[in-house]
């Protein structure tokens, strides 16, 4: 690597950073302002009305440290394109103002030489993000479908679970989901016939999620067995059962009751759920835009780059202002709608067509201001 990459390269990464750093401590410092009597009575509940002030205080910092760091891995997944075009324009101006591309040149390096550094890096970046959402951000989506009423709590509060079918037509129904200890509390499973008639309920009074087997251990599971004769009055004996094998698992039914968290599955978790069969056709659409969106965000976070590289990327003196509003204004626009885009259930097109339907359009777009690039 040439010492202009080294350069290029390590001022970039030092901008990214500490925009990046900048922008989460600003949000989370919104967060807190907006919401400071929740986070103080949370304090307080935790060390008792009676604690002096620093205990509260530290307290506090406890709990919004709790609740604000595990977003930082939520918040690169979301921002990381758009701060690293910020980066670019910071480093690119910066070298404007030292006449540095002035020095490039006259060396006799192109300034498509120049703008490779930024390529390999966002596409580092990117990278980057493919890792965040493998094996940081699937694991603590617990803790970031926390709301600012679950404050301090070590995960998103227990949901009830209401009739929900599963790949077989079978219901369930809880009043009660723990998403982390993964227990039903008094859950009732109904299997149906062709019909739709119930032929038999089982009901206990927890059940536990079981991997191995892939079945709820119930405790003290009873199943009654119902026949025509049932349904006109007459029942039947009850009869003991240990377990009851389903596909509604935890992730399922904690992806039916938060549409966000789907958003934050990693790729064998989806194909989990998208094997098992048990995702109504709604899901697995969301599903499968999930799945390609994290591949096409990588050639996303390319594109806009390369349609706001020649904003700085000039020969001449300019003013730096302008330009940087004029990527601005073509940045924004672009991340914003070509991420919408990407999950936007477009009628009558393959989730896989319309992910990727963007990133069609930013190419296009992408190639008209280096037509017109001076070097």
């Amino acid at each position: 690597m040439l010492l202009i990459d080294r350069y290029i390269l390590r001022r970039f990464l030092t901008n990214f950073v500490i925009l990046f750093a900048l922008l989460f401590t600003f949000a989370a410092a919104i967060d807190l302002i907006l919401h400071l009597d929740r986070f103080i009575d949370a304090a307080r509940g935790r060390v008792g009305e009676e604690a002096g002030i620093v205990s509260i205080s530290w307290a506090f910092l406890i709990l919004a440290a709790d609740f604000e760091l595990p977003k930082a891995s939520q918040f690169f997944a979301y921002l990381h394109g758009m701060i690293a075009i910020g980066a670019m324009g910071f480093t690119l101006a910066q070298m404007h103002r030292h006449r540095e591309l002035v020095a490039v040149m006259a060396s006799g390096v192109s300034l498509y030489r120049v703008a490779m550094p930024f390529i390999i890096a966002v596409f580092g970046i990117s990278l980057v993000q493919l890792a965040n959402q493998e094996l940081l951000l699937s694991r603590m989506a617990p803790l970031l479908l926390r709301g600012h009423g679950q404050i301090g709590l070590a995960s998103v509060k227990e949901f009830e679970v209401k009739l929900t079918p599963d790949a077989h037509g079978n219901m369930l129904q809880a009043p009660s989901f723990d998403p982390v200890t993964t227990v039903l509390m008094s859950p009732t499973f109904l299997e149906r016939t062709n019909r739709g008639l119930t032929a038999r309920r089982i009901t206990a009074d927890e059940a536990t999620w079981d991997a191995a087997s892939s079945a709820w251990r119930l405790t003290n599971g009873q199943v009654i067995t119902l026949s025509e004769e049932t349904q006109r009055g007459r029942t039947l004996p009850r009869e003991s059962i240990d377990s009851y094998e389903t596909d509604l698992t935890p992730r399922v039914l904690t992806v039916r009751h938060h549409s966000r968290f789907a958003a934050m599955l990693s790729l064998p978790q989806i194909s989990e759920i998208l094997d098992s069969g048990s995702a109504t056709e709604a899901d697995v659409d969301a599903l499968l835009r999930y799945r390609y969106a994290r591949f096409a965000t990588v050639l996303m976070n390319l594109l806009v780059l390369g349609l706001t590289l020649p904003c700085f990327l000039l020969r001449e003196p300019t003013n730096l202002l302008r330009q940087s509003m004029l990527c601005a204004a073509i940045a924004i626009p672009a991340l914003l709608g070509s991420a919408l885009g990407m999950v936007a259930d477009l009628p009558g097109i393959a989730p896989a067509g319309g992910v990727f339907l963007p990133i069609v359009i930013l190419l296009f777009m992408a190639i008209v201001p280096w037509t017109y690039f001076k070097t």
